[in-house]
């Protein structure tokens, strides 16, 4: 390989053109241009290794990507890391380590882990986490978890704000934090910085279900269901949720191998704190809530006790019984089928009185005993079984009456 040794110029290194042979333009110091037969240009340079002193060569850079003066800086680098005896090559390697490293420690690559670690949790959870996480991955998704500042999570809130979804921006914050705190838990980072944010972020106007809850509409209603002229299935699942004032997705996912019709009882893990316990609810079935159920397993054609229409293998969607109440004539601002869980509350203290203690634990809500315990869902089995029977027969005198 021929060698030509002169200082370089920049138009020297434009002008090098390929021969038959490789040849190089040494700039001093080690430093060259390696041209190739086929024209490819390198910036290269020959060392002696500090610890064996045997030669190396590392190459720098693509000409013209890397340019004569960008060569002869990394060669000035080059040299100070030698004096301080350290292997450029060596050096090299380390820095591709944690360049490794750091691809599999950016916010997305965590948030990524964290995801597929998440169990027993509704698709509609995993939905809404994803269109959260998209939000966070756009500003703050390639940077490394133990660069990101509390003000760049805010930047995220702040973009959700000023389009005004208020809402959005606290569940942002709550994204973030909970992939942060995954960090802190398999050693990525130190801490959950969205802790800095608390106050920071505009709480949103709390808004609930719209609900019936003065009786004698309420009793108009049921009877209205009475007459509805849709599916039998849905007819029962409108019928039941009043009657037993579940969530909507509860009873839209229940197993007929949850129930125990001669025990009268439903026995399932709620699917909104199924990640956080495996805890179940038991909800006694009055006798009103058992005719339905039998009446409904003559119909049975899924595992589900309310499959979709038109298939066996997904549940009926909570929209099919949204629908259902607007043809019936009430609106979603009028009552929708979460909120016969607020109607049921509601009554069940102010008008049959019953504690409200007692309504809170069949509501599946974490009710704590006087010294700060947490009741377990299956005591007060009994008393709960006379309310939910005295509610389902209040409810026959609504329609009634």
């Amino acid at each position: 390989m021929a060698i030509i040794i002169n200082p370089l110029t920049d138009a020297q290194v434009k002008q090098a053109k390929p021969t038959d042979k490789a040849y190089k333009l040494s700039d001093g110091g080690g430093l060259y241009l390696h041209v190739s037969k086929t024209g490819n240009r390198s910036w290269r340079i020959d060392y002696r290794r500090p610890v064996t002193r045997t030669r190396a060569t590392i190459t720098l850079g693509q000409y013209p990507t890397m340019t004569l003066a960008q060569a002869r800086a990394h060669r000035l680098s080059l040299k100070e890391n030698l004096a301080d005896g350290i292997d450029p090559f060596e050096k090299r390697k380390e820095d591709e380590r944690e360049k490794v490293l750091l691809s599999h420690n950016t916010f997305r690559a965590i948030a990524d882990e964290y995801m597929s670690r998440k169990s027993h949790v509704s698709d509609s959870t995993i939905r809404n986490n994803h269109k959260q996480l998209r939000r966070l991955n756009k500003f703050i998704g390639d940077k490394p978890i133990t660069a990101i500042k509390p003000t760049d999570v805010l930047e995220v809130c702040r973009a959700a704000e000023a389009q005004g979804y208020l809402e959005t921006a606290v569940k942002v914050r709550t994204m973030a934090g909970q992939v942060f705190r995954y960090a802190v838990q398999t050693g990525r980072c130190e801490r959950d910085v969205t802790q800095d944010l608390i106050g920071a972020i505009k709480t949103p106007v709390t808004t609930h279900y719209p609900a019936i809850t003065d009786p004698k509409e309420f009793g108009i209603m049921l009877s209205d269901m009475e007459d509805y002229q849709g599916s039998f299935e849905v007819r029962t699942a409108l019928k039941l949720l009043p009657l037993l004032f579940v969530r909507s997705g509860e009873l839209r996912y229940g197993l007929w191998n949850e129930l125990d019709l001669s025990a009268a009882t439903w026995s399932f893990t709620p699917r909104k704190t199924k990640r956080s316990t495996e805890l179940k609810l038991i909800v006694p079935l009055p006798t009103q809530a058992v005719e339905l159920f039998r009446e409904l397993a003559d119909h049975a054609r899924s595992d589900y006790m309310f499959p979709a229409i038109h298939t066996t293998v997904q549940p009926m969607s909570e929209n099919t019984m949204n629908q259902a109440l607007k043809r019936l004539g009430y609106e979603g601002t009028k009552q929708t089928v979460h909120g016969f869980r607020a109607s049921a509350r509601t009554m069940l203290v102010e008008q049959l009185k019953y504690p409200e203690q007692l309504v809170e634990m069949q509501l599946g809500h974490r009710v704590r005993d006087m010294h700060g315990r947490a009741y377990n869902r299956v005591t007060l089995l009994d008393e709960r079984r006379e309310m939910m029977q005295g509610w389902a027969d209040y409810l026959d005198k609504l329609k009634r009456g």
